[in-house]
């Protein structure tokens, strides 16, 4: 596997303070991921102690193909969708995502919010259980859409946190989705391992070479001393663990001062 690079003025720090267990903590300590940490727990228990089987892993790897393509498509079509001319949609849209286009190092603003994931959530409940032959069948699947979620947003949390994995494959993803932040925003649209091939079968995999850049993949289309994202920053500051530029993890790991804006 070829390894997308970021230049080092872009490149996020590393520190040796920060630990996988530190990633891991940070991980847990956001409420709403346990919204689907918990029932996929309690459904992967429930098939492990009712006698499991090899159908039982078949259908959880389907559920986890049928997240597959809404991680990808959301990002594209929902996440980056056209800029909104309204001032209260771009309140909207900034929770949403430009936010975490703005601020990278805010944990809080990376994370999907509830008010989407949760009619996600119900939808694929009903997609799932259109498809499957039997309860247990849904289950098992309903069980890999939770898991397809939860990697991604672990896959994310490890794309912006100050530590570098030692694996080839988590080095990549981590490359290709900080090529996303800092090179071009429309490229590289995949997040999870698993997700990665989307991005070549559509045409956006994230360009390896880091020259070709685009202005907007921090403001997503507004100057950075617009009124609105001014004010965003401002409204979402009250959010953070950290700082209003970055979350306590970066300043855990001695973040200095000059270089605590995104």
């Amino acid at each position: 596997m070829e390894q997308a690079r970021l230049p080092a003025a872009q490149a996020p720090l590393a520190s040796r303070k920060i630990t996988w267990m530190d990633v891991h903590a940070e991980f847990a300590s956001h409420a709403d991921n346990w919204v689907f940490i918990a029932p996929a727990l309690a459904i992967a228990a429930g098939l492990l102690l009712t006698g499991p089987g090899w159908h039982d892993a078949l259908w959880l790897a389907c559920g986890v193909l049928v997240f597959i393509p809404q991680e990808y498509l959301t990002h594209v079509h929902v996440l980056h969708a056209r800029q909104p001319r309204g001032r209260h949609a771009y309140r909207w849209m900034y929770r949403l995502h430009y936010g975490h286009h703005d601020l990278p190092r805010r944990h809080d603003l990376m994370y999907m919010p509830l008010w989407l994931t949760l009619p996600m959530l119900a939808a694929n409940v009903a997609l799932l259980w259109a498809l499957t032959p039997q309860a247990r069948a849904f289950w098992a699947a309903f069980c890999g859409a939770l898991i397809g979620y939860i990697v991604f947003e672990w896959s994310h949390l490890l794309c912006h946190v100050p530590f570098v994995p030692r694996s080839r494959i988590w080095r990549h993803v981590r490359a290709q989705h900080l090529l996303h932040h800092h090179a071009s925003e429309r490229h590289g649209y995949a997040v999870a391992p698993w997700t990665l091939w989307m991005d070549h079968l559509m045409g956006t995999a994230a360009p390896r070479d880091a020259t070709v850049r685009t202005l907007s993949s921090r403001a997503l289309g507004l100057a950075v001393d617009h009124p609105w994202l001014l004010e965003e920053r401002a409204f979402h500051a009250r959010g953070s663990n950290g700082s209003r530029s970055a979350s306590r993890l970066w300043l855990r790991a001695g973040l200095p001062p000059s270089k605590e804006s995104p």
